[in-house]
């Protein structure tokens, strides 16, 4: 089996690659074929997964957080699907957050993560699929596995990317969404649900779940399902910056779903627009602007657990 591992070094604050050796070592003895590359900069995960697709490898793990995962599936979806249909992905979680590995129930401890590889265990998982303009106006697309959302998590990442995540994974979007909601302003959006066009509204947060959690940890859709078909969308219609303060430590026990003003609910499809410049945060990364089309792709990723 020709196996690549997709490594990047700089994944949980440059503490991925350290705890990759004790789990690369026991990863040799389950593949004889194998092959490593670490990743150079941002983007580097997704063209190596690409090219590695359209080649043919059997197995590709991508070693680091949530970001990296996201790039490897992003240049695997990127290849024709007659194309990549022999190909199956796999993850080791060493970043600072790695929320679709903790979603998934898999061990970040080398051992026990080996010992399920070495199972085997194939499943097939939804992907989302966002597509927005860039910071330039072009239409582009991105696919995700966790969750897209805009709103207070656009504001987020766009400070986390500034500032860098100072904290850690969990604490540092704890902080970054605190400060957000002291200064939080609802927008004006309209939301077009699997066809059916809604009256605009202002919300501060608008998000489309593939799997239940994000953020290091915030569980914003409990019951989100990657195995369902649809994507679990979230709505936080205006409300007080107290109410709002509120509901942030709720989010990670999933404690808001149900609460005033949350709306949680399944589709396929959702089209958002607004007259504001909105930042996207697409499974942590600040990339992208409204108008956006999120949808989900069933059953796009086969995934080895």
């Amino acid at each position: 089996m020709r196996t690549l591992f997709i490594v990047n070094p700089a994944a949980g604050h440059g503490r991925a690659g350290g705890r990759w050796e004790k789990a690369r070592e026991l990863a040799k003895g389950l593949f004889s074929d194998m092959e490593l590359i670490r990743t150079e900069r941002p983007g580097h995960g997704r063209d190596l997964a690409r090219q590695a697709t359209a080649d043919g490898v059997d197995l590709i793990v991508a070693v680091g957080g949530d970001g990296t995962v996201g790039e490897i599936v992003d240049g695997f979806l990127a290849v024709p699907e007659h194309v990549r249909h022999n190909t199956v992905l796999a993850t080791f979680p060493a970043g600072s957050g790695c929320d679709f590995a903790g979603h998934m129930g898999v061990p970040r401890e080398p051992e026990a993560w080996a010992k399920a590889l070495a199972e085997g265990k194939r499943r097939r998982l939804d992907a989302g699929r966002a597509t927005f303009r860039t910071e330039d106006g072009a239409p582009r697309s991105r696919h995700f596995l966790n969750v897209a959302a805009l709103g207070l998590p656009g504001d987020v990442a766009v400070s986390v990317a500034r500032r860098g995540k100072f904290l850690g994974g969990t604490l540092t979007y704890l902080v970054e969404g605190a400060l957000a909601v002291m200064t939080a302003k609802a927008r004006r959006m309209r939301l077009t649900v699997d066809g059916v066009p809604e009256a605009e509204a202002a919300y501060h947060l608008v998000a489309a779940a593939n799997t239940s959690t994000f953020g290091g940890g915030m569980k914003l859709a409990p019951q989100a399902d990657a195995e369902d078909g649809l994507l679990d969308l979230l709505t936080i219609s205006d409300r007080t910056r107290a109410e709002l303060m509120s509901l942030l430590p709720k989010a990670y026990s999933g404690g808001h779903a149900g609460l005033p003003g949350v709306v949680l609910r399944r589709a396929r499809r959702v089209e958002l627009h607004s007259e504001e410049n909105l930042p996207l945060n697409i499974d942590g990364d600040a990339d992208g602007r409204a108008p956006v089309v999120f949808e989900v792709m069933p059953k796009a990723i086969p995934f080895r657990l």
